[in-house]
């Protein structure tokens, strides 16, 4: 709530002015069934002139309604640009936490924080705000009006109403509880959805669907428990607030009608009474409704502050330096672990301007935990990893990444056309450069074959595209970027034997040309061969480095995979 609170300071002239319109608005309210019982008195006085009470009604109506429309207008205005400047910087912020924190929560509770928990946020902003001012200003007003008029019929009134103000205590209690589990649970069905589309292409290939759909029935029943449990609290609350009004007009009609026969009560201000009833019922529903609306922008807020509070990259450690060139990146004794899981153990690889540079070795030895660590994906250790003879660590993250283009292994387009996919690490380049990079990565015959080319349309609502031609668009979004080192995360494992044999010699030929230096993981021999040296990582650590014609002619894990493929490459031309 202290966002909230800040906001409204910040803002306070507007809010200022939306509150005196509301004030207005109560205090006209509170009048208006005064003077209706003044005019129904004056009717049975037989008085003259009495149409200045219709007139000054309708006055009065027509200035609440405009005053109505301002303070509204206002409060959901503001309460819009809020839900947009939070909604921004919770996106700004997801953007800065560190790659551990995205690997704690799910993409879908992440979606639903951002859109189903921020609607509660300015729900509330928008009435449930009104809704507490009421209770302040219109309920009190009312209160102080119904006493001054006759105090016998006040009790009569009053009293069963307070059943409505103990109901709403005890309703507010669960409604915070209850909101935050059904916001909790409504992440996780939106975490499931996504999960099943994305992948549901292996659920058919596994005839998994059955599975599928029995853990999202789970989880949507679980859903369904909890809100089922807010909607008989809700359907709850306005009929009992009714009978209660409807208990107290019952009294104050009886004990009124009482009062007329004996003379004591004037007919006006018994139609006074039954209308201040009316009136006093909403403050009366508005505790219950502002505090519900108060406790769900709590829960609402306090998931969203696990996003706004979460622990962010650190831009530099200091002291800063600066790089603007590359010259050489080095990694010296690194160790890693995720928790209690060593993954990296002494390790160490050197790249200088201009060079090919392999690194191999077994399934889950850590390759791409290190090619993480070299652009701060990850952290890495003090000392460990320099550019330039600078801890990276002392190196202004973005001019770090900006010296590095890096193609991992999972490839994502985005929903735009090729065009701008490719643009994507570089906006100004024209379409020559475009068709270099895509002839570089083998993929500009492929290109020329779509519908519209360039201006084909990719992703989730465009073609498909096969595995191998994702990763060469991939390679050409990267060449495009134009930076001085490229990495790439076992690029080519979607490719076959002759595409891969070709990009890895226009790879090859551009990096020598251009003075490029490229990081390439790889499994396949034939894609280690052309670099300057290959290092081996073996349990996390660095076994085996050195030009790959020494290595594998060395009885180590670079020879054995030299054997072993050169062996498959026999068989299948076989």
């Amino acid at each position: 709530m202290v966002r909230i609170l800040r906001f409204i300071k910040e803002h306070w002239l507007i809010y200022a002015l939306a509150l005196l319109a509301l004030v207005g608005v109560d205090i006209i309210q509170v009048y208006l069934p005064y003077i209706l019982g003044n005019f129904v008195n004056a009717v049975v006085a037989l008085q003259p002139n009495i149409s200045r009470y219709a007139y000054l009604y309708l006055i009065l109506v027509v200035i609440m309604t405009l005053m109505r429309y301002a303070y509204r207008y206002s409060l959901q205005r503001m309460a819009l640009v809020f839900d947009y400047d939070l909604r921004k910087k919770a996106f700004n912020e997801l953007l800065k936490v560190p790659s551990e924190f995205l690997y704690d929560y799910d993409i879908g509770d992440l979606m639903s924080r951002l859109t189903n928990d921020l609607q509660a946020i300015r729900q509330f902003m928008q009435m449930g705000f009104i809704s507490l001012i009421d209770v302040l200003v219109l309920g009190v007003s009312t209160i102080i009006m119904m006493f001054i008029l006759d105090k016998r019929l006040f009790w009569y009134a009053v009293l069963p109403l307070v059943g409505v103000t103990i109901f709403t205590i005890f309703f507010s209690r669960y409604i915070f509880v209850l909101f935050k589990r059904i916001q909790d649970t409504f992440g996780l069905l939106t975490e499931r959805v996504q999960e099943f589309l994305t992948n549901i292409r292996v659920l058919r290939a596994f005839g998994k669907g059955y599975k599928a759909i029995g853990i999202f029935e789970s989880v949507n029943a679980d859903f369904y428990k909890y809100y089922l449990q807010e909607v008989r609290l809700d359907a709850l609350f306005g009929p009992l607030t009714g009978l209660f009004a409807g208990i107290a007009t019952l009294l104050v009609i009886w004990a009124g009608v009482a009062e007329l026969q004996q003379g004591k009560l004037e007919l006006g201000t018994l139609v006074s009474y039954v209308n201040y009833i009316g009136l006093l019922l909403w403050p009366m529903m508005a505790i219950g409704f502002g505090l519900s609306n108060l406790q769900r922008a709590n829960a609402s807020m306090r998931r969203l502050d696990d996003i706004l509070l979460a622990p962010k990259e650190i831009p530099c450690f200091p002291p800063c330096q600066h790089v603007n060139d590359f010259e050489k990146m080095e990694v010296k004794n690194l160790h890693f672990a995720y928790g209690d899981r060593q993954v990296l153990t002494n390790v160490h690889l050197e790249v200088n301007a201009g060079e090919l540079v392999g690194v191999a070795g077994p399934i889950g030895c850590g390759k791409s935990t290190l090619t993480k660590l070299l652009i701060r994906i990850l952290e890495p250790p003090e000392n460990t990893i320099f550019v330039n003879g600078i801890d990276v660590k002392h190196v202004p993250i973005k001019e770090l990444r900006s010296l590095v283009t890096y193609v991992p292994q999972s490839i994502y387009l985005f929903s735009m056309t090729v065009r701008e996919n490719l643009r994507f690490g570089n906006p100004t380049a024209s379409d020559s450069e475009i068709w270099e990079a895509l002839e570089v990565a083998c993929l500009a015959d492929d290109i020329k074959t779509l519908p519209e080319g360039l201006d084909t349309l990719v992703g989730e609502r465009g073609v498909t595209l096969s595995g191998g031609q994702k990763q060469r668009m991939a390679i050409a979004r990267a060449l495009l970027a134009d930076r001085p080192l490229l990495m790439l995360d076992d690029a080519f494992s979607a490719l076959d034997t002759v595409t891969e044999e070709q990009l890895v010699k226009n790879l090859t030929d551009y990096a020598r040309l251009n003075n490029k230096s490229v990081i390439l993981v790889s499994h396949r021999i034939s894609a280690l061969l052309p670099t300057d040296r290959v290092y081996v990582l073996i349990d996390g650590a660095t076994k085996e480095y050195g030009p790959p014609s020494e290595l594998i002619k060395a009885d180590g894990y670079l020879a054995h995979l030299y054997r072993m493929q050169v062996l498959e490459g026999l068989a299948n031309n076989g």
